[in-house]
């Protein structure tokens, strides 16, 4: 399986420069800054990284927990490529019970 990326400033920059378009697992991360620890919020999946990463930054995202993390904090991602629909679904579940992230309540 191919690994994670680094961890990257979220913004529309980046993810047009650095994900690509096609199928992957990918986990929002943002800094607390009580004591700068890196924690995953959000856990993702889909058959196009660069195009659902584009979505949660625009105005039309429905997700109130992830507006909020990306108002509020500094923000970043990661993914990691993933063909198979079937072991997508197996790696972000399994991110999600790793995680528990805010957002995937």
């Amino acid at each position: 399986m191919a690994e994670w990326s680094g961890r990257h400033l979220y913004n529309e920059e980046n993810v047009a420069r650095l994900v690509p378009v096609t199928g992957g697992v990918y986990r929002l991360i943002f800094q607390r800054t009580s004591d700068d620890k890196y924690i995953v919020f959000y856990v993702g999946k889909s058959e196009n990284l660069e195009r659902r990463l584009r979505e949660h930054l625009s105005p039309s995202e429905l997700d109130e927990c992830i507006k909020r993390y990306l108002r509020d904090y500094t923000c970043y991602f990661r993914f990691i490529k993933i063909d198979s629909e079937a072991e997508r679904d197996r790696v972000e579940q399994s991110q999600i019970r790793e995680y528990k992230p805010a957002c995937n309540d």
